[in-house]
């Protein structure tokens, strides 16, 4: 008995080991950022103009022209207003008293059921183990968090594989040089009307719902930046006609519900609203969009220099 004992404690104890091995360096090898989330490990110290938002954006903004003023993107895909609060209160140190913070607000991002309802919520509710502390994790569950900072190789699949042996992994990376010449763009705008405006977006009469959660997670942004001394800006991030058309076409009272909303918010907190949806320089600019609703790289490119013209500024003129 104590002989087999022996064998079974040896056994584990050399599957551990291997197991171990494997996965540091596994976690040395995999550059890859299918989350989005490595640029929160070298996030700057002094941010003078950032933004939040899902993947409108992620991709909508791109700062590399931008030059002595230290910018930030907090975006990513399928944020919801509620993590982007969470991720102010947890970044708020590194956003200057002065700066300028866009928020984002989509067509979607008002409207629906509670993130925790969706069947991808786990899956994606995963990333922000990496970038947040517990207590500002929707849901957290302990074994999530050893498995996503410690043990990595457990859940990485196939992909494990392709690091150790060096080969190059897909994080999606290259949709944002893509434009809209390679797909069908009156296609793409259908189904984004179908994800944004009609999926969980209405109860069980047929009215739609408003996310109270998430309203109330954007007037705490806006409240929360301005008593840290920074400037909150919403925004809308333009789109191609195909798509604001797909919208109209199909919900003749959604515009009217939406910028309702927004505007109840503008009143209520004294925040500047830019729209962009329907801005002539983008609305038929194919080489700008990477699909019907979000920027390319180059558009994304021009979208902060404009912004950067025609919004901070005159922000940075009022504060003179």
């Amino acid at each position: 008995m104590r002989r087999f004992l022996k064998k079974v404690v040896t056994f584990f104890l050399v599957i551990s080991i291997v197991t171990l091995s494997v996965n540091y360096i596994y976690m040395k090898l995999d550059k890859s950022d299918s989350s989005d989330v490595n640029k929160f490990a070298d996030i700057p110290s002094d941010i003078k103009v950032c933004n939040f938002g899902s993947s409108h954006g992620l991709y909508g903004f791109n700062y590399e022209d931008v030059k002595d003023v230290e910018c930030f993107n907090f975006g990513l895909s399928a944020q919801y207003l509620s993590y982007d609060k969470r991720l102010f209160e947890e970044y708020k140190d590194n956003i200057d008293g002065g700066a300028v913070v866009f928020l984002p607000v989509s067509y979607f991002s008002l409207f629906g059921k509670s993130e925790l309802t969706e069947d991808v919520f786990e899956e994606k509710n995963r990333r922000y183990y990496r970038i947040l502390p517990p207590e500002l994790i929707k849901e957290y569950d302990w074994e999530t968090d050893i498995y996503m900072n410690y043990l990595p190789s457990l859940t990485a699949d196939t992909k494990l594989f392709r690091v150790l042996l060096g080969r190059p992994v897909d994080d999606g990376s290259g949709v944002w040089f893509k434009t809209v010449w390679e797909i069908d763009v009156a296609e793409d705008a259908k189904g984004a009307y179908e994800r944004h405006i009609v999926t969980d977006k209405f109860d069980e009469n047929g009215k739609r719902i408003v996310n109270e959660e998430e309203v109330d997670a954007l007037v705490y942004l806006i409240e929360a930046c301005k008593e840290k001394g920074a400037t909150p800006i919403l925004i809308t991030t333009p789109f191609l006609k195909e798509y604001t058309d797909a919208v109209s076409g199909n919900d003749e009272e959604f515009y009217s519900e939406f910028y309702g909303l927004v505007n109840e918010i503008v009143e209520q907190t004294g925040v500047d609203y830019y729209d962009y949806a329907f801005d002539e320089r983008f609305v038929k600019n194919y080489d700008w969009f990477m699909n019907s609703d979000h920027l390319n790289k180059e558009g994304a490119r021009q979208f902060v220099n404009i912004l950067m013209s025609e919004v901070v500024s005159r922000v940075t003129l009022q504060e003179e």
